[in-house]
C-alpha cells in the first residue's frame, strides 16, 4: 500500500505542467449521512439448515441511518492561474467509516436485532478545480469522480449456528463530489483552508453481516446500501510548489 502511495504522489507530482503551481493538501474533520434505505437478503439458518426468512427475501428497508464519521484525507495536483481565476485538477485520496446507526429487529415475533453493519471505506478519485485568486485569500470550488472501496469484517454461522469464522470483505462502487472552499494564505507556500465536501454514490454497495437471535437461531445476511449521501466539514494545512 506504501510503494502505492509514493507511486500515486511521484506521478501527481511530475504531471504538474512547468507553468502550473503545485499543491498538496492534508485535511480532517467530520462527515454526517443522510437517510438512506438498504435491501437484505436473508438466511435463517437452525439445525435443519440456512433457509431464506420468510418475507425478508431482498426485503427493503427505508430510513435507515449511518453514523456519523471522522473523515480525512490528501488531494495533490496542480493550479493554472489565469487573470482573474485559476483552474486545475488533482488526485484526491480520502477515508471514512460506514456503520449503521440504528439496530432494527428482523423476524417474527421481533426476537433478534441486527449489529452495526458496514466499514471503513477509501475513496481515491479525481477532481477539477476551479479558483477565484484574492489578496490573501482563495475562493475554490470544484466536482470529481471517485471509487469508494468498503472494507469490513464479518461473522458468518453453520446451519448448526456454530461459528464458522471471522471474514474480510470488500465492495466497491462508482461515486462524485462537489465541494467549496477557502485558503488563507499564512506564507507564499503555506495556507489553511475550510471546506464543505458533498458526496454519493451512483450504484450500491454492499456489506454481509450476521445475526444471532435470542432463540438461537442465526440470520446470516447481504445488506446492501442504496445510497451513501454525505457532507462533511473538513479543515487542513496546504503547500503550493
Amino acid at each position: 500500500m506504501k510503494k502505492i502511495v509514493a507511486i500515486v504522489l511521484l506521478a501527481a507530482a511530475a504531471a504538474v505542467p512547468a507553468s502550473a503551481e503545485g499543491i498538496l493538501d492534508i485535511y480532517g474533520g467530520s462527515m454526517n449521512f443522510l437517510p438512506t434505505s438498504t435491501l437484505n437478503n436473508t438466511d435463517n439458518c437452525s439445525g435443519g439448515g440456512c433457509t431464506p426468512v420468510a418475507g425478508l427475501q431482498w426485503a427493503e428497508l427505508t430510513g435507515v441511518h449511518q453514523k456519523a464519521s471522522a473523515t480525512g484525507g490528501f488531494r495533490i495536483g496542480g493550479l493554472t492561474k489565469a487573470e482573474h481565476f485559476s483552474y486545475g485538477a488533482a488526485f484526491n485520496m480520502q477515508a471514512y467509516g460506514v456503520k449503521e446507526q440504528e439496530s432494527y429487529y428482523v423476524g417474527a415475533p421481533a426476537t433478534s436485532s441486527r449489529s452495526n453493519p458496514g466499514g471503513t471505506v477509501v475513496q481515491p478519485g479525481g477532481d477539477f478545480i476551479l479558483g477565484i485568486p484574492l489578496r490573501f485569500l482563495r475562493l475554490y470550488g470544484g466536482a470529481g469522480l471517485n471509487i469508494p472501496i468498503m472494507f469490513y469484517n464479518y461473522q458468518t454461522y453453520d446451519k448448526s449456528t456454530n461459528t464458522t469464522g471471522t471474514g474480510v470483505g470488500s465492495s466497491a462502487t462508482l461515486g462524485y463530489d462537489f465541494f467549496f472552499g477557502g485558503r488563507f494564505l499564512l506564507t507564499e507556500h503555506f495556507n489553511l483552508f475550510l471546506e464543505d465536501r458533498f458526496s454519493g454514490i451512483f450504484m450500491p454497495i454492499a456489506a454481509k453481516d450476521s445475526v444471532l437471535a435470542a432463540n438461537g437461531t442465526v440470520n446470516n445476511s447481504t445488506l446492501v446500501i442504496n445510497s451513501l449521501n454525505s457532507n462533511a466539514i473538513v479543515g487542513g494545512i496546504g503547500f503550493a510548489w
